[in-house]
């Protein structure tokens, strides 16, 4: 494992609580199109380096709104936040937090919002938003590997069954026999043997004692998907794990108003969709929904199915029922599904917040009606929030970025920045591969190359295109040659 920085963004706090509606966010603002003649644009400071010199760290950095949630994998993970320099708020950089957590436990770190580095000796997972001092969200949950879908996940739980209408479903697209523990007693809650499409549930009462505890979804035979549901306000992964696809399962509930909407999003084509009550097999809806588009059910306590013959993506999110300022927060997945794209169909109630990872990246966004609201260029580790208000926004850019929809600061979900560890670990193999091809094609010549010379030069569209599977399979499968060198660069510092 070799040890790196990622860019951070700079990002200022969201000024609304929770079921207020937001004023516009302070946001750094977005790096203009440079002009012949003018001077380099400032980059945002990197994280502090690890505490001792020498650790080799994992190093990422997540966007939250208030608080951040690490869930530990392995025994010993040692885990540090820090704070970046925000001329904005006038905070100060330097370390929030530091220690160790081991398997299953959680650590609460109350952060405030905007952005922050983390750094973990081994891989970890990271629940942003509000997530244990509001206790009305709702998401799936992610692994350490920024999975949807795995045999193996821990999830602190928010910090009171405030509603008998809470719920965790474990969905086994597969079958699966799962099992259920509270990480902190090793009470079983749970075991059973799903078939494909099944399910288990966690109801208010069995919940009812786990206020802000850890709990551990295990399966064998296949992975599951894990659904928190103690309010909407999130995306549903398809049977891939992947935010897009064409069959996803997701219960619909009735919280915080008595029903919720069912958000059926289209990318670049037209898609006839069905939705299926799973129980009683009733048909919900039969329709085509067109491309760039949504369709929008309103239901309460259902259990569902989505099948379209084209790629989709499903959110359970307020839109025309209590969607103007409803407090939420869901990072969009990205029409490859895996959160880092350069192509975006997001809904928000409020809010947008961009972020890019990498530099001269000119990003535009357009409303439902194709109007133009935003255009401008962000570096690696710029952010830029804006308050378009409530709809449907198309966000494309030129390079890989992650964006956020949703209003205040009620809400939480699983950061995408596991997506760009990925990325970068891939990377790491590629370079190893270009390496090495250089040095034997050197040798094949009669010279010896070393391998620090083999690695400096930039690699090429030749080499990308032979050697760069490992890395496109990962969150971010349109990245180019140009994008590549840019990780590159990064990851040699």
């Amino acid at each position: 494992m070799r040890s790196w920085l990622l860019p951070c963004l700079l990002l200022a706090a969201c000024d609304s609580r929770s079921n207020v509606q937001a004023g516009p966010l302070q946001i750094a603002t977005p790096t203009p199109p440079s002009r012949p003649g003018e001077p380099p644009k400032p980059k945002p400071p990197a994280p502090p380096p690890p505490a001792k010199a020498g650790d080799q760290m994992y190093t990422t950095y997540f966007y939250t709104a208030s608080e951040a949630v690490v869930h530990g994998y392995q025994d010993k993970t040692r885990v540090r936040i820090v704070s970046l320099a925000d001329p904005l708020t006038k905070r100060k950089a330097g370390t929030i937090w530091e220690g160790t957590i081991g398997i299953g436990e959680s650590k609460t770190i109350p952060t405030g919002a905007g952005v922050f580095g983390l750094l973990s000796d081994k891989k970890a997972a990271i629940l942003v938003g509000t997530p244990s001092t509001c206790e009305a969200v709702g998401y799936f949950v992610k692994d350490e590997e920024g999975r949807f879908r795995s045999n193996h996940f821990f999830t602190q739980m928010p910090r009171a069954t405030y509603s008998p209408d809470v719920r965790m479903v474990v969905w086994a697209y597969d079958a699966a026999d799962v099992a259920i523990h509270a990480t902190k007693t090793q009470k079983l809650l749970a075991r059973k043997s799903l078939d494909a499409g099944g399910r288990l549930v966690l109801d208010a009462k069995a919940l009812a004692d786990l206020g802000n505890d850890t709990v551990e979804i295990s399966s064998t035979k296949s992975p599951v998907g894990v659904e928190v549901y103690y309010d909407e306000g999130f995306i549903v992964p398809s049977v891939t794990g992947s935010g897009s696809g064409t069959d996803f399962y997701t219960f619909v509930g009735a919280l915080t108003q008595g029903n919720n909407d069912l958000d059926l999003v289209t990318t670049d084509d037209n898609a006839h969709v069905k939705v299926t009550d799973l129980d009683g097999g009733k048909s919900i809806y039969d329709g085509t929904v067109k491309a760039h588009g949504i369709h929008v059910l309103n239901m309460s306590d259902r259990y569902v199915r989505v099948q379209s013959d084209k790629p989709i993506q499903l959110a359970v999110a307020a839109y025309e029922h209590d969607g103007k300022g409803y407090a939420e927060h869901h990072f969009a997945t990205g029409h490859d599904g895996g959160g880092i794209d350069n192509d975006f169909t997001v809904t928000t109630p409020e809010q947008l917040w961009l972020f890019s990872y990498f530099d001269h990246n000119p990003i535009t966004i357009t409303d439902g009606q194709g109007n133009k609201i935003f255009a401008g260029s962000l570096d690696a580790g710029n952010g830029h929030g804006l308050t378009p208000g409530l709809g449907l926004y198309h966000v494309h850019s030129a390079k890989g970025m992650s964006v956020m929809g949703g209003s205040n600061q009620c809400g939480a979900d699983y950061s995408p920045a596991a997506g760009m560890f990925a990325v970068d670990e891939a990377m790491l193999k590629v370079i190893q591969q270009v390496t090495e091809a250089r040095i034997e094609e050197a040798k094949s010549r009669g010279v010896t190359l070393t391998p620090q010379a083999a690695e400096a030069a930039p690699i090429t569209s030749q080499e990308w295109d032979r050697y760069s599977a490992p890395a496109r399979a990962k969150a971010y499968s349109h990245m180019t040659v140009d994008e590549a060198n840019e990780r590159k660069a990064e990851l040699a510092k």
